[in-house]
């Protein structure tokens, strides 16, 4: 059977239908008449919308088989992992709860370390750090020797002619007492200085209280009137391997004639 006739044109469906009752099944058949009628299948002529029904649900198989085959092809996809509002209370992990005491101990530390004493500052008395109380040193005036400190004090003012110049800050004593901070402490040995602290008053970092007659000056006059300068110099040196351009400098302290600014 054929659905074209020797012409190459369709034939209808009445010329099917005769052929189809006529035909004599043979081995080949794929589906015998015989055994068509036992499973029911009549030979009733089909509408032109049941043809039309039938054609569309063939498209949509033979897409769905297309898009199946492609998606054979297609990269694996990362997976999304859920952020954790998504996931189910069963998955979750819930903090464990702290037992009484140790929340009493979480308390306690917090007071300890923010309280007024662990949070006080003293001003040392020879550098002007401003210090933890802890960590400080209480030493009494009349007992801790500063001789040393006092000889550096006096050939500070013969060069730089400053005569307020001090070893040490006296607004700092507390009860008679000077504060050393943990530098300038270890500088201190059997109640007097073994050597000069880096940061001491002594080595020419504090040249005394600003007189009342200078304290409204501005940025430039102050410059103006400065014994020394400070100036600093920076220059880009070669294209390091790390792709950044390195660089140089330092800070020069030189002294300045005021005179011209005077008269």
């Amino acid at each position: 059977m054929s659905r074209r006739s020797a012409d190459g044109k369709n034939k209808p469906a009445a010329v099917l239908r005769q052929e189809f009752n006529e035909h004599h099944c043979t081995p080949v058949c794929l589906i015998l008449r015989s055994e068509a009628r036992l499973a029911g299948i009549e030979s009733n002529s089909l509408s032109l919308a049941d043809v039309q029904k039938a054609r569309i649900n063939l498209n949509l198989c033979t897409e769905s088989k297309k898009r199946k085959s492609l998606s054979l092809y297609e990269p694996p996809r990362k997976r999304i992992r859920p952020s954790p509002s998504e996931q189910s209370s069963s998955e979750a992990t819930f903090p464990i709860l702290l037992s009484q005491d140790e929340k009493d101990q979480i308390v306690r530390e917090f007071r300890q370390s923010t309280n007024n004493s662990a949070l006080k500052r003293y001003e040392c008395s020879f550098c002007g750090k401003y210090e933890l109380a802890a960590a400080c040193r209480f030493r009494a005036s009349a007992e801790l020797d500063i001789s040393l400190l006092e000889r550096a004090i006096v050939e500070l003012q013969e060069r730089s002619r400053q005569p307020h110049i001090q070893s040490f800050n006296p607004l700092s004593l507390v009860n008679g007492a000077y504060i050393l901070c943990h530098l300038c402490n270890t500088a201190v040995s059997k109640n007097s200085f073994q050597s000069i602290p880096l940061r001491s008053y002594a080595n020419g970092l504090w040249m005394g209280m600003v007189p009342d007659e200078l304290k409204d000056l501005t940025f430039l006059e102050e410059q103006c009137i400065a014994r020394a300068r400070a100036t600093k110099c920076m220059y880009k040196l070669a294209l390091v391997p790390s792709g950044q351009f390195a660089a140089r400098g330092n800070v020069c302290i030189l002294p300045q004639d005021t005179s011209s600014f005077v008269s």
